[in-house]
């Protein structure tokens, strides 16, 4: 070991055992001081991923300094290394910068494990304790809306629902409430496919877009008589319809009082299943 006395160096010996254990701290340290920077690289580039939104599917470098606060060379570092490994693609041309392929698989493996039956369970067995009343949870299939799941109610008369069976979409609360969260092209083909019953198409379409603003759809005596539903949208990433929530029961039980009660109940719960579908309001 070097030591300076009277400005010259001199040597000092250093037992073997103790020379072992500083050197080994020394790593200890360096260790830890690179764990930290590499913590610390991958949270940055963790946070200009997050910088991409679907108002901003592509920006400059000068984006990503403003937004996360970072000096140009670490955002050109990371930005290099994230370019490296494919998640982001860089415009030669504009020398903008956007996500890549590999994120876009990685989100189809998160939406295709959405299991929106075992989602929306637990919050329907809530719901139907809550309201006493049958609660169903339906999906498109072709032309038609089926059951995927119900919950029955606790009351001793209740409305019967067979899972697995393509009732009309066109009739009650539950198939118009589909409708309206669907294309415009779907409508039109379930239109035409209903021809025989010889639908009023404006008015029909007008009742749609009244369902989708105030956002649920109401029907009594309409596909069943004697029956009332209420039906609200289950929405996905980007507001994409997964399906539609519905409470149902008989209409001699249902006051005004109630169905403001069923609507308001009905809404919070499908938000609640949205949520866990991936919907960002």
């Amino acid at each position: 070991m070097l030591i300076l006395k009277n400005n010259c160096f001199t040597i000092k010996q250093i037992p073997l055992g103790e020379l072992l254990v500083r050197i080994a701290e020394l790593d200890k340290e360096t260790y830890i001081m690179k764990s930290k920077d590499n913590v610390q690289s991958v949270e940055r580039a963790i946070d200009l991923l997050y910088c991409f939104s679907f108002q901003k599917p592509e920006l400059s470098l000068n984006d990503f300094v403003i937004q996360t606060g970072l000096k140009r060379t670490t955002v050109f570092r990371l930005l290099s290394s994230l370019k490296n490994k494919g998640l982001i693609i860089k415009d030669e041309h504009s020398s903008t910068y956007k996500l890549g392929l590999p994120l876009l698989e990685m989100s189809q493996i998160v939406s295709e494990n959405l299991d929106i039956r075992k989602e929306a369970i637990p919050i329907m067995e809530n719901l139907a304790k809550k309201t006493n009343e049958t609660v169903s949870l339906n999906l498109i299939q072709d032309l038609h809306r089926i059951c995927v799941e119900k919950v029955e109610g606790t009351e001793d008369i209740r409305q019967f629902i067979r899972l697995g069976f393509p009732y009309p979409i066109i009739k009650g609360a539950s198939g118009k409430l589909l409708l309206a969260y669907s294309s415009s092209n779907y409508v039109e083909r379930v239109i035409l496919n209903h021809q025989q019953e010889d639908i009023l198409t404006e008015v029909f379409l007008e009742e749609l877009k009244q369902i989708k603003n105030q956002g649920y759809a109401f029907s009594m005596n309409e596909r069943v008589k004697g029956a009332y539903a209420i039906s609200t949208p289950i929405l996905g990433v980007r507001g994409v319809l997964h399906g539609g929530l519905s409470i149902s029961g008989l209409s001699i039980r249902l006051n005004n009082k109630l169905k403001e009660d069923f609507i308001e109940d009905a809404i919070i719960a499908a938000q609640m299943i949205s949520k866990k579908m991936g919907f960002n309001p």
